[in-house]
This record gives C-alpha cells, sequence and structure tokens, in this order.
C-alpha cells in the first residue's frame, strides 16, 4: 500500500462522490463578508488531499480554497504477520457563509415550485446570522451518505465494523468561533492487503 497512492483515490472519489453534489458559496476577494453587495456566487467544493493550499498557491480550476472536502489520515498501521494494514481516515469539511444573502431566498412560484429571489431589492439584502453552519452540515450528510453506501473506494475496503465517526472541529474540547468560516469532519477506517517482497527469506523457501 502507498499512502500517497491512497490518499490520491481518495480524494478523487470524494470529488466525484461528495463534493460535485453540493454547490456552496464562494467568498468575495475585495470586500467585508457581510457585504450586501457581496455578488453571489456558488461553487463546487474543491477536494484536496492532505492540506488546503493558500489562495497564491491553488491548483488550475479552482478559484478558492473554501469551500472545500480535505481528505486526511489520523494513523496508520501494517501489521506483517497478518499481511494487511488499516488507516484512520478523515474527511474535513469547510465552508463559508457569513448570512442570509438575498438569493438565498427562495420565493413559491404557486404551482408548488420556487425559483430564486433576484434583482436589485435581492443584490441589496442582507441579514448577517449564525446559521452558515447547516452549509457545513448538508456538506457533512452527503458523505455520510456515500460512505455508508459503498463497501470500498478504489480497492480500500472500508472496515464496516468499526464505527464511521463525525463532529464538528473542536479545540480543547470546546467549539472555537471561525464566523463566517464552518468547519466539520467525518472519520472512517480502511483496510488493505500487506504484500512484501521480504529481504533474505527466499532462501529458505
Amino acid at each position: 500500500m502507498s499512502v500517497v497512492h491512497m490518499l490520491d483515490t481518495l480524494t478523487e472519489w470524494a470529488r466525484q462522490n461528495i463534493c460535485e453534489q453540493i454547490k456552496l458559496k464562494v467568498p468575495p476577494e475585495n470586500t467585508a463578508p457581510d457585504d450586501s453587495g457581496y455578488a453571489y456566487n456558488l461553487a463546487t467544493p474543491a477536494a484536496f488531499a492532505m492540506y488546503v493550499p493558500t489562495s497564491d498557491k491553488l491548483p488550475p480550476g479552482v478559484h478558492a480554497p473554501f469551500p472545500s472536502l480535505c481528505v486526511r489520515f489520523v494513523t496508520g498501521q501494517d501489521v506483517p504477520a497478518e499481511g494487511s494494514g488499516s488507516v484512520e481516515v478523515q474527511f474535513c469539511f469547510s465552508a463559508w457563509d457569513p448570512g442570509t444573502h438575498g438569493e438565498d431566498v427562495l420565493l413559491p412560484n404557486g404551482d408548488g415550485t420556487v425559483r430564486r429571489w433576484t434583482g436589485a431589492d435581492a443584490d441589496a439584502y442582507f441579514r448577517r446570522n449564525g446559521d452558515g453552519w447547516r452549509d457545513a452540515w448538508n456538506f457533512v450528510d452527503i458523505a455520510l451518505r456515500a460512505v455508508e453506501s459503498v463497501t470500498s473506494i478504489g480497492g480500500y475496503t472500508i472496515d464496516r465494523a468499526k464505527p464511521i465517526k463525525f463532529g464538528p472541529l473542536t479545540e480543547q474540547e470546546a467549539i472555537p468561533d471561525f464566523y463566517p468560516m464552518w468547519f466539520a469532519w467525518v472519520s472512517f477506517t480502511i483496510n488493505y492487503p500487506l504484500v512484501r517482497n521480504i529481504q533474505g527469506i527466499q532462501k529458505f523457501l
């Protein structure tokens, strides 16, 4: 098992099966996060392996480090005697949402469907609030459904005997206030076969 291959495989899977299933707000570059003149912009979250790059180091086609999903591993272990290994994987989610903008408001069409509020009044509308956490947790809900609906990812078997854990980002057991950023995580364990050509053993075979 290659750690790099594992991370790349899981990241690509997360991009296709989690990130591409949702669109979230993208923070503005040159305006205050609570500016009512914010040019409403939704984007598919980016998927990164191990680290979230800063704005000046983003890969081609990615315009902002947030919203995003970062694939990391917490710890891993190889058991040569059993010919197997396992890794605890963590998906880290980030979302940006300072409050309700005009285009967040859905208006009824009268036929059971809805439309986004648009126009000058909508562009000027903003209400600062703490409801942005819902974006991060909608993101997490998609991830949980995706992970719990498969038995393996790119040849790495999900250990269904171990719990799939999830929670908010915490510091010293408290949930920090990073408004208007919101963070959460999901973790689970994958198993894989361990194959090694042990030097010196061939002469005994």
